[in-house]
């Protein structure tokens, strides 16, 4: 009879032992493929990848405060950009500012060798005009500008207006302008403030990406907008008004221009008005677009049989419609003695997979578990799957598992 408890205790802590984990159930800020979309990737994107797996992992500070949903990037703009044409800008270009000390940046299109003074603008202001000697506090040549860090065209020169030139309607007259410019305005005073934001720094293909944009200081009429894509491809994008003023689009990059490396851009510009004047508004923000060429299974194996003070490993089940080389990434948490979480380690492992089920180990090393303080139950947060063919994130989770 005793013989017989002892073998059914230790089959049940086998079992127990080799159950497999689950994945917890997504949140709505992570990043999970619905589907996957599977790819020919060139040649050259997967030649020079290694077929050799590789994990490596690193303890970290429990007292670290680290965000495992990522958190949306906000510009905010005080500046617009338009295009003049030579005659334009011989005739006197309109511009509106709305703060004193405005900086203006000439730059001239490709193609356009034709080099502006700053001495000789002009400046029509107030009823009046006014030479560069006046109306300009400092100025700046591409040489200059290059010096300070700035990747400005050739021929561009900036210019900061002097405080008395005021502000409101500007002319800005070039009599040496030949060919087309791109003029740059940039309020660093003033109190009008447009921001943009995407709501995910990642999107995948296909999928539908929020987009707010505010204004402070002021009241947008409407907002206009445009998507381009790494490859040049760009399409218009249309913004609603909302109750509480805001603007919204929901964008939705095309799959066709998916892919590969770089980052989606949306450009979103409006007339910003209140009651004494109107002053246009720019501003710009990126995010990146993968495709779902891989995605988390489900599962999740640990070994039977280690020791508490053993190493941890997590055989993490993949599906991958591509094959290539994949990379998982992982924030391991420990429970403090009043049963709070901690982070402990962060560990990464990457190999190659051809298309189909497969997984792979994440491992937390024996030393680095045995010197914490922290002890199971564990939470494995800020998962992340990553096809290194482009360094494309496609499946993300802000809490992934938790193991006993």
């Amino acid at each position: 009879m005793s013989s017989l408890i002892v073998s059914l205790l230790l089959a049940s802590s086998a079992a127990t032992a080799a159950a497999p984990l689950q994945l917890m159930a997504a949140r709505s800020s992570d990043l999970v493929p619905s589907r996957l979309q599977a790819t020919t990737p060139a040649r050259s994107a997967i030649a020079d990848l290694d077929r050799q797996p590789v994990s490596m992992s690193w303890a970290i500070d429990a007292k670290q405060a680290l965000d495992a949903r990522p958190v949306p990037f906000t510009r905010q703009s005080r500046e617009y950009w338009s295009d003049a044409s030579a005659d334009q800008l011989q005739q006197g270009f309109a511009l509106s500012t709305s703060a004193n000390g405005a900086l203006i940046r000439l730059s001239p299109h490709a193609g356009n060798a034709q080099v502006i003074d700053a001495s000789t603008l002009l400046f029509r202001a107030n009823g009046r005009l006014y030479t560069a000697s006046d109306a300009v506090r400092s100025a700046a040549d591409q040489d200059a500008l290059r010096a300070a860090g700035m990747d400005v065209p050739s021929g561009s020169v900036v210019v900061k207006l002097a405080d008395t030139l005021g502000s409101g309607r500007i002319e800005l007259i070039a009599p040496g302008a030949a060919g087309s410019y791109l003029v740059h305005v940039f309020e660093p005073a003033s109190k009008i403030v447009m921001s943009l934001r995407a709501e995910r720094d990642t999107v995948l293909s296909g999928e539908p990406l929020r987009i707010v944009t505010t204004i402070e200081g002021a009241s947008l009429d409407r907002v206009d907008g445009l998507l381009s894509a790494p490859d040049g491809f760009s399409q218009d994008v249309s913004f609603v008004r909302q109750r509480d003023g805001s603007y919204q689009a929901l964008v939705r990059p095309d799959p066709a221009h998916a892919g590969g490396f770089g980052l989606w851009e949306i450009h979103a510009f409006g007339n910003a008005a209140n009651r004494t004047f109107a002053v246009p508004r720019d501003a710009r923000t990126a995010f990146a677009v993968s495709v779902a060429s891989a995605r988390l299974s489900g599962t999740i194996q640990r070994p039977a049989g280690l020791a508490r003070d053993s190493a941890l490993r997590l055989s993490i089940g993949v599906e991958a419609a591509t094959a290539s080389r994949y990379q998982l990434a992982g924030t391991l948490y420990g429970s403090r003695s009043d049963g709070s979480l901690a982070p402990l380690a962060v560990a990464h492992s990457a190999a190659w997979l051809e298309a189909g089920t497969a997984a792979i180990t994440l491992s937390f090393d024996q030393q680095t578990l045995g010197e914490s303080q922290l002890r199971a139950p564990y939470e494995i947060r800020d998962l992340r799957l990553i096809n290194q063919a482009d360094m494309s994130l496609v499946e993300r989770r802000e809490r992934a598992a938790r193991i006993d």
